[in-house]
């Protein structure tokens, strides 16, 4: 893979722009586009990003690429970097440039909210089946890729040997990336741990402590497991071991992420619409926001049973409480299927 192009430059692009730049400082094309100009154009006097990861510059190697065609031309790797609801529209603008024979890797961990699609089922869509795509996923925060800490995930793509391919490429010796061909399994895990961050962020702003909030963390990772399977994915991407489900879901629930500080305002009593435009000003986007909506629609349609992510739909889409999510996750029963 010669050349790489990274769509996005917000958190998380720019922290892959970061790592890639400096992994492949010569003998590979690493492009990084956005369509926020104003970002672009500072990046490229700067080397740096004007909202996120202030102690970090990208290498020379990386090229800012104010034109899309340019950016994804002859492209071996795409990476898209963008919010799931951003996500088909990005694909089907850049769809037309896109060689034979390119990967596709998405970074995002949520659902269409109208349709209630993965990621990689919009993808496909759009390219009609004409390409490969798969997703890296795991507990990795953008400000600690950028500040060079020992990080896991995983990548997933339905063929193992592009899985390995896409992560030894991107992998280091600070990032292992684990292969697997759960697509499935891994992109659930993604979506849903954001669901359980913003109930376990509840927890914090209402004001309880580790092990109030371990408790919920424990009742919705189960109800998580139950939707998962119930939807197509493999027991064993659920296991402690594996980095997309408990890796992620430890550092979503106890790190500094945006869907524990969206659950947190939720809990304080904010309402969503108020908690989402406090997000906003700080240029942050909340994935469990649409998520939740989007996957309580695909659990009444399935008749899965999971009251407690019925309930922060509730919460978060139809006027309810955090206090009333509280009280669900301390009622008997819960946890039966």
């Amino acid at each position: 893979m010669n050349k790489v192009t990274i769509i996005g430059a917000g958190a998380f692009g720019f922290a892959m722009a970061w790592l890639l730049g400096r992994k492949y400082k010569r003998g590979k094309e690493i492009y990084l586009y956005d369509v926020n100009k104003e970002w672009l154009e500072y990046i490229k006097k700067t080397k740096q990003h004007p909202v996120f990861h202030r102690q970090a510059f990208l290498q020379e190697s990386v090229v800012i690429s104010d034109g899309l065609s340019k950016a994804v031309e002859d492209a071996d790797l795409v990476i898209l970097a963008v919010p799931s609801k951003f996500l088909r529209e990005a694909m089907i603008s850049l769809q037309p440039y896109l060689k034979e024979g390119a990967i596709l890797l998405n970074l995002a961990k949520g659902m269409e909210a109208k349709t209630g699609k993965r990621a990689s089922e919009i993808i496909e869509e759009v390219v009609e089946g004409r390409f490969v795509n798969g997703i890296l996923s795991g507990g990795m925060i953008a400000r600690e890729v950028t500040l060079g800490n020992p990080l896991c995930a995983e990548v997933a793509f339905a063929d193992m040997a592009i899985a390995k391919k896409v992560g030894e490429f991107l992998g280091n010796e600070s990032l292992r990336l684990d292969p697997t061909t759960d697509l499935v399994g891994v992109e659930y895990a993604g979506i849903l741990k954001n669901v359980v961050a913003v109930g376990a962020g509840i927890f914090d702003g209402a004001g309880y402590r580790e092990s109030s909030k371990s408790a919920c963390i424990s009742y919705l990772a189960g109800e998580a497991k139950r939707v998962a399977l119930d939807l197509g994915a493999d027991e064993k991407t659920f296991l402690p071991g594996r980095q997309a489900w408990l890796g992620d879901l430890l550092a979503t629930c106890f790190g500094a992420s945006r869907n524990l500080e969206f659950g947190h305002l939720l809990g304080r009593g904010y309402e969503s619409k108020n908690a989402i435009e406090i997000m906003q000003k700080q240029n942050k986007s909340v994935e469990g926001y649409l998520t939740i909506g989007a996957i309580a629609e695909v659990i009444k349609q399935q008749r899965i049973q999971a009251p407690l992510f019925l309930e922060l739909d509730r919460v978060v889409h139809r006027g309810g409480f955090g206090r009333d999510f509280i009280n669900l996750v301390m009622s008997s029963g819960i946890c039966q299927r």
